[in-house]
């Protein structure tokens, strides 16, 4: 379960589903029933949510953020409700029964009606500060609106990423070597937690509330009344549609019955429905068990699950050169849609699962367009069953694959010659966090290179009416559509244009950070790898990745006829140039009282600084918060000024 625990809620990167980790906790639960002198203070019973993360300050709760107990079965949402009708000593109690979003616990605090801090769940008594993180999320309001809103007040909710977003974040980590998040959720602890805030706008991150930490603060009286409220002072909450005042359990199944079937359609993940008592006033009156209420209770609905044979496993070549493998089904009805395919991810999940050609599957339809294979049913294998090898030549362009030590990804190492990777690079060049050429789609982008139209990025520059001409599907408005949106993407913003040209671990992120250190082209490709990872955000394995792409005279090449052909990439805002700060280096250790590292870094950059990740001999100053480490021994040792936090304020 520690094992489980880490990677679940330290690495967003679970081995299991839900249901499984849920039957461990279980099992546990179980056994210290069983054997109470066998409790310790470290069980995984014992705690509450998800692990503390280094560089974010702690908070504690003000009111204890606990996690929900979980029920399979409509007999065990039975025992639920005749517990509580017998602790409350009374056989008619009303219910509101709403969906349970599959996401991230935060609380956040309005003081005088304005957004003041988020918090992650953390262990339930203290959580993260993700306050400058959480401000990217669309959905927040940062200001409450209505009447009857107090000095202050705390709201639960819950983080989620949409579908769609999803799909295309997870994307783009394939192409770019790194490893899929294996769900919605996953990906928002992992974004929320990110240490730069642009970052995580990037991710498209969205909240919902159901509640308040002290509902007397507001004066209600009913868990419905609750979202009435919310949704009065702007806040994201349950519609009338998902959420329902219950009577009767006959009535919380008719609830959960309609919220099941509509869960396929839905465009977020959900995991079940949450019962509570609806009288807030009952709820201290029914107290809590361990970590969980007694006054609430999660239903979970069995996962969407189908059983399915492997007839083949294929192999697709991404951009970067990653190849990945992908089980071919027989046709399976799952989830109201057939499914004939199912990613496998890479080498290492189908060694770990020993999944092989033949076998018989339980295939998930999560989050993903393509859903995920979740066991073998070995019972079910065939005698003359073989492990599957990926192959040792690309399936493309049959050139010998590579692996290298420390990674995951294997790639075929001709991102010139193989037909794959160059359609796929051409389709990430057009896309829209690159340069965003609407109208050239993927479908339009395999003709064009088909009919030997284009092959390299300044080649889509170089398309003229004539060439288009009589192409299928291609008349006088799309013809001109094209043109067009090929003809506005000539000024375009730096950050966007170093995306664009697919630099291996280079993502949105990293390269916002390039384009505002580097501010052109011409320097970043003169940069060496030392003064890459003196940016804050540029690790070793990036730097490298830059540096090798423009030691190729054949990128430097296509750079060149790009901006020849009129691209002219735009270089970002300029920064404050009159503060202290300007051209100053500096670097971040210990723990902040009243910032974040993020939120620090971001007001040295907006002053003409820059952040770097390690000490050198070019640090000019080093922030020290408590608990500093190695780094503000390094500093004192090379002389260099050491600034507290009250200091580094006056500074700013």
């Amino acid at each position: 379960m520690h094992e489980h625990d880490q990677l679940y809620y330290g690495k967003a990167q679970p081995q299991i589903s839900d249901f499984e980790y849920d039957q461990l906790v279980k099992k546990i639960e179980q056994i210290e029933e069983d054997h109470p002198e066998w409790v310790l203070d470290s069980s995984p019973t014992q705690r509450i949510g998800d692990v503390l993360t280094e560089g974010f300050k702690q908070v504690s709760h003000k009111v204890p953020m606990l996690s929900l107990a979980n029920t399979y079965s409509r007999e065990e949402v039975s025992d639920f409700i005749k517990r509580v009708h017998k602790l409350l000593g009374k056989n008619e109690v009303e219910f509101c029964a709403e969906l349970k979003m599959d996401g991230v616990a935060v609380s956040v605090l309005y003081k005088n009606g304005k957004y003041a801090r988020a918090v992650t769940r953390g262990n339930g008594k203290k959580g993260d500060d993700i306050t400058a993180n959480f401000k990217t999320v669309t959905t927040l309001p940062l200001e409450l609106h209505g009447k009857n809103i107090p000095d202050e007040i705390e709201v639960r909710g819950e983080a989620f990423m949409l579908l769609d977003n999803f799909r295309a974040l997870n994307k783009q980590r394939e192409e770019e070597g790194h490893e899929p998040f294996a769900n919605p959720r996953n990906a928002t602890a992992g974004s929320l937690k990110m240490l730069n805030p642009k970052e995580v706008s990037k991710r498209k991150i969205k909240v919902i509330f159901y509640g308040l930490a002290d509902p007397k603060e507001v004066g209600l009286e009913t868990q419905y009344a609750a979202h009435q409220w919310m949704q009065k002072a702007g806040l994201p909450s349950f519609s009338e549609h998902h959420r329902m005042h219950c009577h009767s359990i006959d009535k919380i199944f008719h609830f959960a019955d309609q919220v099941e079937k509509e869960r396929a359609k839905l465009p977020f993940e959900i995991d079940g429905i949450v019962i509570k008592v609806d009288q807030l006033k009952l709820h201290p009156k029914l107290g809590v068990t361990g970590k969980s209420p007694r006054f609430a209770v999660a239903y979970k609905f069995a996962p969407e699950q189908a059983l399915s044979k492997i007839k083949d496993i294929t192999v697709q070549v991404g951009r970067t050169g990653v190849l990945t493998p992908v089980a071919e089904l027989e046709p399976t009805q799952l989830a109201g849609s057939t499914i004939s395919r199912a990613t496998l991810h890479n080498q290492d999940e189908i060694k770990r699962k020993d999944i092989r050609i033949g076998d018989t599957v339980v295939i998930e339809k999560g989050g993903d367009v393509i859903p995920k294979v979740v066991s073998v049913d070995e019972k079910k294998r065939a005698e003359n069953s073989k492990e599957w090898e990926m192959p040792s030549h690309c399936p493309s362009c049959n050139t010998h694959v590579i692996h290298k030590k420390g990674e995951v990804a294997v790639r075929c190492p001709n991102s010139k010659g193989c037909p794959d990777q160059k359609l796929t690079q051409l389709i990430f060049f057009a896309s829209k966090n690159a340069m965003d050429i609407e109208h050239l789609g993927d479908k339009i982008v395999q003709m064009l290179v088909e009919k030997g139209l284009i092959e390299s990025f300044s080649d889509i520059y170089r398309l003229t009416a004539e060439d288009l001409a009589g192409l299928e599907g291609f008349k006088e408005k799309s013809i001109e559509n094209l043109l067009n949106s090929i003809n506005a993407s000539y000024d375009v913003p730096l950050d966007r244009f170093i995306f664009a040209l697919g630099i291996k671990f280079v993502g949105t992120g990293a390269a916002d950070i390039l384009a505002r250190e580097a501010g052109s082209i011409k320097k970043l490709s003169e940069m060496t790898e030392e003064d890459l990872t003196e940016i804050e955000g540029i690790g070793e394995k990036t730097a490298h990745s830059i540096v090798t792409y423009f030691e190729d005279e054949n990128h430097l090449k296509e750079i060149e006829e790009l901006f020849e052909l009129g691209v002219k990439p735009q270089k970002p805002a300029r920064q404050s140039m009159s503060h202290p700060f300007s051209g100053k280096t500096f670097v971040l250790t210990g723990t902040l009282e009243e910032f974040t590292r993020s939120e620090a870094g971001d007001l040295i950059k907006k002053r003409g600084g820059k952040v770097s990740s390690s000490v050198s001999s070019k640090t000019d100053y080093v922030l020290a918060g408590e608990d500093p480490g190695s780094k503000y021994n390094k500093a004192k040792k090379l002389g260099i000024k050491v600034l507290s936090e009250s200091e580094f304020k006056k500074l700013v």
